[in-house]
C-alpha cells in the first residue's frame, strides 16, 4: 500500500485556504490561521470540499486530519469530503491507494503520515 503526504512540509500552512462548496443559503469560508486551515460552514445543510487540483496522480482517495487528531476521508469516486456546519481546522492533506490502509492504522493508534512513503519513521 502507498500512502504519501502531498504538501511538503505536510501542513496546510504553505496552503491558500479552500473553501468549500455549500448549498444556496448557507455560507462557508477559510483562513490560514496559525494551526492550519480553519473552514466555518454556516447554515441547516453540508458543506462539500473538493479535493485539491490537479488529482493526485495514481492516488484512489484522500484524506485531510483535523486539528484534533481525527479524519475527513473523501468518497472513493471523487475524493470529495463532507464539511459539517462549524468550524473544523485542518493541519494535513495526504493521499492513498487504499482505503483499508486508513482504518489499520485507525484501529492501531497510529497517525496517518506513520506509512508516508515521504515521511520515514
Amino acid at each position: 500500500m502507498r500512502i504519501r503526504n502531498l504538501y511538503n512540509p505536510p501542513t496546510l500552512k504553505d496552503r491558500d485556504p479552500v473553501v468549500p462548496w455549500v448549498p444556496a443559503g448557507m455560507t462557508a469560508r477559510a483562513s490560514v490561521t496559525a494551526e492550519g486551515c480553519e473552514i466555518t460552514v454556516t447554515g441547516e445543510d453540508t458543506g462539500w470540499l473538493y479535493p485539491p487540483t490537479p488529482r493526485p496522480d495514481g492516488l484512489a482517495n484522500v484524506v485531510w486530519q483535523k486539528k484534533d487528531g481525527s479524519y475527513l476521508i473523501g468518497i472513493i469516486k471523487n475524493m470529495t469530503v463532507q464539511m459539517p456546519v462549524g468550524v473544523t481546522v485542518l493541519t494535513r492533506l495526504c493521499g492513498f491507494d487504499d482505503r483499508s490502509l486508513v482504518d489499520i492504522l485507525q484501529n492501531a493508534g497510529l497517525p496517518l503520515v506513520f506509512a508516508a512513503e515521504d515521511h520515514p519513521y
